[in-house]
């Protein structure tokens, strides 16, 4: 499995990123949304893989919501950098993390346009349960 290390600006948010896909094959997603598309995102998962987030000062961490609501965008409230998009999901939780957070972003390429304007939250979650990282989030104090 391969390792990739990153977080926020100013280190309040840590990310361990492991994975079976190679920088240069993975295929970084541009969502169209109007919030991933102000963020420039390119989002990595992988469902073999596995995400490490640790959140070292919570009262920095911002959880935004909208839409649906079933997912928590990460951003760091003293930088300001978006980190990861994280859906709980009873027991478990799955996320993607933005190649722009990773300590070597240009290891991977540009972002493909992706739109899930259609689909409702039972769609997004499905989708998300299949197509994102298991993810373990931990949050220090």
């Amino acid at each position: 499995m391969l390792e990739f290390k990153g977080g926020c600006h100013c280190g309040n948010i840590s990310v361990v990123y492991k994975t079976t896909i190679s920088a240069k094959d993975a295929v970084p997603r541009a969502c169209q949304c109007s919030f991933c598309r102000k963020h420039a995102t390119r989002a990595l998962s992988d469902p073999s893989g596995h995400l490490a987030i640790t959140i070292t000062d919570p009262a920095r961490l911002g959880r935004y919501q909208f839409g649906t609501k079933a997912t928590e965008f990460l951003v760091c409230s003293t930088c300001g950098v978006y980190v990861s998009a994280y859906m709980p999901d009873g027991d478990r939780a799955y996320a993607n993390v933005m190649a722009n957070a990773l300590h070597d972003p240009d290891a991977f390429g540009p972002g493909v346009a992706t739109n899930y304007g259609s689909e409702d939250e039972a769609g997004k979650r499905e989708r998300r349960r299949q197509k994102w990282t298991p993810v373990t989030l931990t949050v220090k104090n």
